[in-house]
C-alpha cells in the first residue's frame, strides 16, 4: 500500500479553524461533540510520523484494545499536541485491501458522520504500507469492560445503553450507513459523561468490496443480529458468542437469563420486553435494517421515559451522602 496517500504533516501546536464552540454535551439536530479539544476539529490526514509520536512509537503501554475478535489490529491511546485533548488511534497489522483507495473511501465516508452517540472520526493516515484511523478517545472503558469484568452496572444504566446504541443505528441507517464490522460489546464505549457511545472504527471495512449477508438467511455477522447479541449481554451479565446467542435463549424464561450481579435489583416487566426485542434481532431475515431500528428505537425510548435514569454509574461515596441528606431531611420537624 505504499504511496496511497499524500499526507499534510500536523504541527505540533495545530488548532482547528475558530469556530462558536459548541459546550461539552449540548445537543443540536441530534448531533453532538463531547471531547472539548476537538470541537471544531476538521476531518485530517495525518502524518505517519505525527501518529508515532503521539503513540510513543506505537509502545505497548498505550494499547487500550480488548477485542480479541480484532486480534490482528491493535488501538494506542495517543495524544497530538499539549493543546488537545487524548486520542485513539487503530494500526491495522495486516493491510488486506487491494486497492488503498478503497481505504481512503472508507475512512471519508465514515468521518462525515456526526452524531451523539457516536465516537468522532478525526482522521486517517495512510502512508509506507500504513493504515490507520484517529479517533477521540473514550475515558471511561468499553461495555464489555464494565459488563464483564467489573460486574457493577445497574439495570437503569443497562437500559440506557441499549437505548444509546439504538440512537447510533438508526442514525446510520437513516444516512444509508448500515455496514458495521464487529458490532460487540467491545466497540460500545463509555465517554466522559458515562453515556454510551459506538465506535466510528467499525464503520471502515477491513476487507474491501465483499458482501458477507446471504440473502434470506440469518447472518451473525449483520448488524441487526449483533445487536440482539448485545440485548443479551446486558440481561444475562455473559460474554456471549453472536453463533451461540440464539440457543442460549431457547426454552428459557426471563428470570433464568438475568444476571445474578443484579441482585434481583431489576423489572421483570422491563426485562421481558427487552429479551423479546434481543428474540426479534436474532431471527431478523429482512435487511432492510431501518425499519427494525426505528422500532428498536421507540421501544427503547419508552422504557427510558418511566423513569429518571442517571446518565453514569453513581459512586458509592454519592449515594451515601444522598443517603445522609435523606436521613437529615426525614428528622426535620414539620
Amino acid at each position: 500500500m505504499g504511496g496511497c496517500c499524500s499526507s499534510t504533516p500536523l504541527e505540533i501546536d495545530q488548532q482547528p479553524p475558530q469556530q462558536p464552540q459548541i459546550p461539552p454535551g449540548e445537543r443540536k439536530n441530534d448531533e453532538v461533540i463531547k471531547n472539548d479539544g476537538f470541537v471544531n476539529w476538521p476531518f485530517t490526514e495525518f502524518f505517519l510520523s505525527d501518529l508515532t509520536a503521539a503513540t510513543k512509537n506505537f509502545s505497548s503501554d498505550e494499547i487500550i484494545s480488548e477485542n480479541a475478535e480484532e486480534s490482528s489490529n491493535v488501538v494506542y491511546k495517543g495524544r497530538l499536541s499539549e493543546n488537545l485533548g487524548f486520542v485513539a488511534v487503530k494500526r491495522f497489522k495486516n493491510t488486506p485491501w487491494d486497492d488503498p483507495d478503497y481505504f481512503t473511501e472508507d475512512a471519508k465516508t465514515a468521518g462525515e458522520l456526526k452524531h451523539k452517540r457516536l465516537v468522532k472520526l478525526l482522521g486517517y493516515c495512510c502512508e509506507e504500507d500504513e493504515g490507520l484511523l484517529v479517533s477521540e478517545f473514550m475515558p471511561n472503558d468499553t461495555l464489555a469492560k464494565r459488563l464483564f469484568q467489573e460486574k457493577n452496572m445497574e439495570w437503569s444504566m443497562r437500559l440506557r445503553v441499549a437505548y444509546h446504541i439504538a440512537e447510533a443505528l438508526d442514525y446510520c441507517n437513516s444516512k444509508r450507513f448500515d455496514e458495521y464490522h464487529n458490532l460487540s460489546a467491545y466497540t460500545v464505549l463509555f465517554d466522559k459523561e458515562g453515556d454510551a457511545c459506538l465506535s466510528s472504527f467499525g464503520f471502515v471495512r477491513e476487507i474491501i468490496r465483499y458482501n458477507r449477508r446471504e440473502g434470506g438467511n440469518v447472518s451473525t455477522g449483520n448488524v441487526t443480529y449483533r445487536f440482539g447479541t448485545i440485548l443479551l449481554n446486558l440481561l444475562t451479565g455473559v460474554e456471549i458468542r453472536p453463533s451461540h446467542a440464539l440457543e442460549m435463549i431457547n426454552g428459557k424464561d426471563v428470570t433464568e437469563l438475568m444476571d445474578p450481579y443484579l441482585k434481583g435489583k431489576f423489572s421483570t416487566e422491563e426485562a421481558t420486553v427487552v429479551l423479546k426485542l434481543a428474540s426479534e434481532c436474532l431471527q431478523w431475515k429482512d435487511y432492510i435494517e431501518n425499519r427494525i431500528t426505528k422500532e428498536l428505537v421507540a421501544t427503547l425510548e419508552a422504557l427510558q421515559s418511566k423513569k429518571e435514569i442517571p446518565s453514569s454509574q453513581k459512586s458509592e461515596t454519592t449515594k451515601l451522602q444522598e443517603e445522609a441528606s435523606s436521613s437529615s431531611q426525614q428528622q426535620l420537624p414539620p
